[in-house]
Order: C-alpha cells, then sequence, then structure tokens
C-alpha cells in the first residue's frame, strides 16, 4: 500500500510539465551591446517556442488528461505564464535595441513578427495580446481581427 501511495504522489508531483519562465528585466540588460541582446533575444524566443510547444496535444499532455486533469490545466497556466513573460522580456529587450540604435533590430522586430504570425491564429493571438495590453483600443482590434479573418 506504502508503494502505491508513492507511487501516486510521484505522480501527481511530476505530471506537471513546468516550462521556464524568464525574468523580464535583468539589471546587466542595459549594458549589453547589440549582438548580446540580439542572442537574448532568441534565447527568449526559444523560450517561448517551448512553451507553446507545452500547450500543444503531446503525449504528455494527453497522459496528463487521461490520469490527472489538474495537472494539465497546471501545464497550461504554467505555459501561459511563461509565453507572457517571453513576450515581456522581448518587448523590453527590442526596447533597449532601439534605444541603442542596433543595426540589425528591425530584423529581429521583422523575425519575431513573421514566427507569431505565420497563420491566421498566430495573427489574431498577437492582436488580442496587444488588445489585453492596452496596444490596440477595442476598434482597432476589431478592425485588425476583421482585415486578417478576412485575409487582407
Amino acid at each position: 500500500m506504502k508503494i502505491i501511495n508513492f507511487l501516486l504522489i510521484f505522480l501527481f508531483l511530476f505530471s506537471c510539465a513546468t516550462p521556464e519562465v524568464v525574468t523580464i528585466k535583468n539589471p546587466s540588460d542595459e549594458k549589453k551591446n547589440c549582438k548580446e541582446l540580439e542572442n537574448l533575444v532568441a534565447e527568449t524566443q526559444k523560450f517561448k517556442r517551448d512553451a507553446l510547444y507545452e500547450k500543444e496535444n503531446t503525449g504528455g499532455n494527453m497522459a496528463r488528461l487521461i490520469l490527472f486533469w489538474p495537472a494539465m490545466a497546471t501545464t497550461f497556466y504554467n505555459a501561459d505564464k511563461a509565453i507572457r513573460a517571453a513576450n515581456d522580456r522581448t518587448y523590453h529587450l527590442v526596447n533597449i535595441m532601439e534605444k541603442k540604435n542596433c543595426q540589425n533590430v528591425d530584423i529581429v522586430n521583422s523575425e519575431i513578427l513573421k514566427s507569431s504570425t505565420l497563420n491566421v491564429a498566430g495573427q489574431l493571438n498577437m492582436l488580442r495580446e496587444m488588445f489585453r495590453s492596452g496596444d490596440l483600443t477595442k476598434e482597432e482590434f476589431t478592425k485588425a481581427k476583421k482585415k486578417v479573418l478576412e485575409g487582407e
């Protein structure tokens, strides 16, 4: 009986995927040069991709759903938190790059935009994030959403 209890506790504790949540602002960020900032943006985007992967229909998620659905909810919550932190960190780093007049800031921006908007779902997610953060008004959000859905 103790073995079964141990296995259940073990399963409970390790069934939740925990994508890494990046620190949004580091005190040393302002001291980085343009190339270092570019590398940090790439690293942050990798953390975001990893968190997005956690939300997909992976075998681990299916096992969580079948064996212990609260673990799946926790996984999704953790992934959402990691994605938001990665987005905020990327925004922070790109702002520093712009302040430093880094040459590649436009390329970095376009790569981030391209990777997040490869499909309609990506475009809608980006618009939702912009609306939630206050970057878009309700009217701007509605207009942009209509354009995306119409394929313009």
